[in-house]
């Protein structure tokens, strides 16, 4: 949610106009979260509710179904993991040390070896990934995946097993998790290998991605309306200012 910055010496009328940019933003990122797909699920997809006990008590860590959590390094704690039951811990952050782990439980570790660049191949660990954190699942255990901020690599690993094994589209998914975790946001090469890891996978995609002249780049279609937000938002603030 975004949250108005006051700007000293701003004058009040000023402040006012901008808590009301900030307002339209946040109903604008309420209306985006709420679009979610109703359509019947099995097994895992039953498990996976939105109720407010069903996350987690960690600061950091979201529980995205009952046997997978999403996290950034700094969250990861033995002591936690150990109440939370994780018996299987995913660490895509090759530039950081490993993961510490509980000697009490001694979960499985898989270390990944993958830079948050838009030119990696995440993709090439999809199918390992999505399988082990099922097999886990199957198995009564619980997965957590982490990178150094658990907004890209991790995201797009869960995402991956999400379309695989949660009966859902790379739209449903990517809604589901960022209900569960605001910050998510793969880079746009690893939105689309998901894309086509979706095609590969259901026959069809459900994400386009297309031309965003501000940026000059393409992104998401799923993403647009965030950028358009803060775009109003940036346009807004600067037109705001200029009437000082």
């Amino acid at each position: 949610m975004q949250e108005l910055i006051t700007i000293p010496n701003l004058p009040a009328g000023t402040q006012k106009k901008l808590r009301s940019i900030v307002d339209d933003i946040n109903n604008i990122s309420q209306s985006v979260l709420a679009e979610t797909n109703d359509t019947n699920r099995k097994d895992l997809e039953c498990q996976i509710q939105t109720k407010l006990e069903d996350h987690t008590p960690y600061p950091g860590i979201s529980r995205l179904t009952p046997s997978l959590y999403l996290c950034g390094a700094a969250a990861v704690v033995p002591a936690h993991l150990d109440k939370l039951g994780v018996s299987c811990v995913v660490n895509v952050a090759p530039e950081l040390p490993d993961t510490p782990l509980s000697s009490v439980t001694n979960p499985l570790y898989l270390r990944i070896n993958a830079q948050d660049r838009a030119g990696v191949n995440l993709a090439a660990h999809f199918e390992e990934v999505a399988d082990l954190i099922e097999e886990v699942r199957l198995s009564g255990g619980c997965s957590l995946v982490h990178c150094v901020a658990g907004v890209s690599r991790s995201a797009s690993l869960c995402l991956a097993y999400l379309i695989k094994y949660g009966g859902m589209s790379l739209r449903e998914a990517y809604t589901h998790v960022q209900s569960r975790r605001p910050q998510v946001r793969p880079n746009s090469g690893f939105f689309q290998q998901l894309r086509q890891y979706e095609q590969d996978l259901r026959g069809s995609c459900s994400v386009e991605m297309i031309y965003f002249a501000s940026l000059d780049k393409e992104i998401p279609d799923i993403l647009e309306p965030e950028y358009r937000a803060m775009e109003d938002f940036y346009q807004r603030y600067r037109t705001s200012l200029k009437k000082r």
